[in-house]
């Protein structure tokens, strides 16, 4: 029985027993009435025991603030007084020290070539550093670590060695929970302070202070096995990743970590479910100048624009350039035209046994390209993946997953393609991106511009595997591999281009991780990370990352 149970307890039964005395006409005198009442108090001692065994039920919260604070109906969790619902608050506290040797992304400043990229403080993994490599090339107009066509790449890569110290992934949750006649109802709210500073020109941001953005992570809501709210996509299989340092995760694992959604899941007999769900599409491109998308906002680039500069065209097309440059709207194509016309639609089969567990996902994608004029296409993405673990012995733990699909971009780790290849953004085909550029057609004659666009879905497929050994209950390690492979048509991306996209990402860790006391990790982890582009540039990183984690 807990000692907040028993506090509640003993003041009732102190109340309880001079009641009881007067009621059976207790005396001093008779040594029989005493043995009575002593063999009564044991009878309600064991009565308040039971009680207290059979959980909060039997004892309903008080009907206002002021009494005792009870334990929840999950773990780590308590009643909020004057109501039925459960609340857990937690999180992590998290300090990380992370040191790139070579290969961390430079920022938006100075023509792409800025210093440290605040987005990727705290690892290179798959959505971090690693699609952003600075490219192993000491030569001009081949393409910098963000993407800068004109930009000297072997300059991003001589300064591409930097410290980071970072609490960004530092983080807090509230699980809200109380049964219902339809199930449980559960509210979810996580936050953390890693919000994408990318491009942002953060002039001395270390100079007194950092003041990192937060950021929501997961916020949902569910009525039984009804889901609507953000959260973990539900293509994503987080059980079969690896326990690393690097935030930033592996390569090719499958889908979007969180996305807006509504699911339904539904159990099955024998440890099994299916869940179905709609999410949030963001249709997603790889063009002449690199991957865009929906959301997309970057800031105007001198790989977009150059061309069209009076310097670089003759004196007969300074007009049309003069158009097409106050039309160049600061996006690696012209402007944002994705459209999405439908959700995303995932459903995935699951198990969980004591051995591990094995997921199977699909999902059917839409992804359309709408300029507002006479382009309108639209390609149907889709793709599998299969993933699970497997305990070895003792709790040693072994982690896998395969992802494959045409079109099916974003769902396998964003970074290395698009689900579209597409000629939009760029000159008609046959023309070059000097002297007289058919992009001038783009605001001088919108229909033989748009007649020439074209593209095609990218077939991609992504991998992972890791090994987790236990050396002592305190102490582990976790080694693994990861990878993502894009076949992009070089058809529709110019050889000015090639090297803004990239064909593979590789991605290696090893960690040492000890827990000295409870919910406490210290670790230290180094990285590999590959880059090679469809020009077949390349580009290595490998850093050198400790952190100190207390969850709560």
């Amino acid at each position: 029985m807990s000692t907040k149970r028993r506090a509640g307890i003993v003041p009732a039964i102190g109340q309880t027993l001079p009641i009881f005395a007067l009621t059976t006409g207790l005396s001093v005198a008779h040594a029989d009435e005493l043995a009575d009442l002593r063999a009564n108090q044991e009878l309600l001692q064991r009565r308040v025991d039971q009680l207290a065994q059979a959980g909060p039920a039997a004892f309903p919260a008080p009907p206002g603030p002021g009494g005792p604070v009870m334990t929840g109906s999950f773990p780590r969790s308590f009643v909020i007084p004057g109501t039925e619902v459960s609340l857990r608050v937690g999180g992590q506290g998290v300090g990380s020290v992370l040191w790139y040797l070579k290969g961390h992304a430079t920022g938006g400043a100075l023509n792409g070539q800025g210093s440290m990229n605040e987005t990727f403080m705290d690892g290179q993994g798959g959505t971090g550093n690693l699609p952003s490599i600075p490219l192993n090339t000491h030569t001009f107009g081949v393409g910098s670590a963000v993407g800068s066509a004109n930009a000297p790449a072997g300059f991003a890569h001589s300064r591409s060695s930097n410290w980071n110290f970072s609490g960004k992934q530092t983080r807090f949750f509230f699980d809200a929970r109380t049964p219902s006649p339809y199930g449980q109802v559960k509210a979810y709210i996580e936050m953390d302070f890693s919000a994408s500073n990318t491009n942002t020109i953060l002039n001395a941001n270390a100079g007194v202070t950092n003041g990192y953005i937060p950021r929501l992570r997961q916020g949902y809501a569910t009525l039984g096995g009804l889901l609507m709210g953000q959260t973990t996509g539900t293509f994503v299989d987080n059980d079969a990743n690896p326990e690393l340092l690097d935030i930033g995760g592996t390569t090719g694992a499958s889908g979007r970590a969180r996305s807006p959604m509504v699911r339904y899941t539904y159990p099955l007999p024998y440890g099994m479910t299916v869940a179905a769900a709609a999410e949030n599409p963001n249709a997603d491109f790889s063009g002449p100048f690199g991957e865009f998308g929906t959301d997309t906002n970057q800031i105007p680039s001198e790989a977009s624009c150059a061309a069209l500069t009076q310097t670089a065209l003759t004196t007969t097309t300074t007009n049309a350039a003069t158009n097409i440059t106050n039309a160049c709207l600061g996006n690696a194509a012209f402007f944002n035209a994705g459209q999405n016309l439908a959700p995303d639609f995932v459903a995935r089969w699951r198990i969980d046994q004591p051995w591990g567990h094995i997921q199977v996902g699909t999902v059917v994608r839409d992804i359309t390209l709408n300029d507002g004029m006479f382009l309108t296409r639209s390609w149907i993405g889709y793709g599998v993946s299969l993933s699970g673990n497997f305990f070895t012995w003792g709790k040693d733990n072994l982690t896998w997953g395969v992802a494959a699909g045409d079109g099916i971009g974003q769902m396998i780790s964003k970074g290395a393609a698009g689900a579209v290849a597409t000629n939009f953004g760029g000159a008609l085909l046959g023309q070059t991106f000097t002297a007289v550029d058919s992009r001038s057609f783009f605001t001088t004659n919108r229909r033989l511009y748009d007649s020439a666009v074209s593209g095609t879905t990218i077939t991609a497929f992504g991998a992972r595997i890791g090994y987790q050994h236990w050396w002592t209950p305190q102490l582990r390690s976790t080694i693994d591999f990861s990878m993502r492979h894009a076949d992009i048509s070089t058809f529709y991306v110019p050889a000015s281009g090639r090297n803004s996209n990239d064909k593979e990402l590789n991605l290696a860790h090893a960690n040492l991780i000890w827990s000295p006391v409870a919910f406490v990790d210290l670790g230290i982890e180094g990285a590999w990370g590959h880059r090679v582009t469809v020009g077949n540039q390349r580009g290595d990183a490998w850093t050198l990352q400790s952190s100190l984690k207390f969850r709560f």
